[in-house]
């Protein structure tokens, strides 16, 4: 989940600049890789990718802050 999610970050909201790296646990949003039309476009990827609907309640700082969070987030959903 966690290069699929990194990949699809570089390719979509980065333009594919090989010179960013996205760590785990690197804060997506004050690092201004993923702003609110990013956001948007980072959940519509997740529903697509994993089949699961992500309410509009659940677009929390805290469920998608970083890979890992997201990646939390969604194997709690997928349960």
């Amino acid at each position: 989940m966690n290069e699929a999610i990194k990949q699809f970050l570089k390719q979509e909201l980065l333009d594919d600049d090989p010179s960013i790296q996205i760590g785990d646990d690197d804060n997506l949003l004050m690092t201004e890789i993923v702003d609110s039309l990013g956001a948007m476009r980072l959940v519509g990827f997740i529903e697509d990718q994993w089949d699961v609907q992500i309410p509009p309640e659940d677009v929390t700082i805290e469920n998608f802050v970083s890979v890992n969070a997201i990646v939390r987030y969604l194997e709690g959903r997928l349960q």
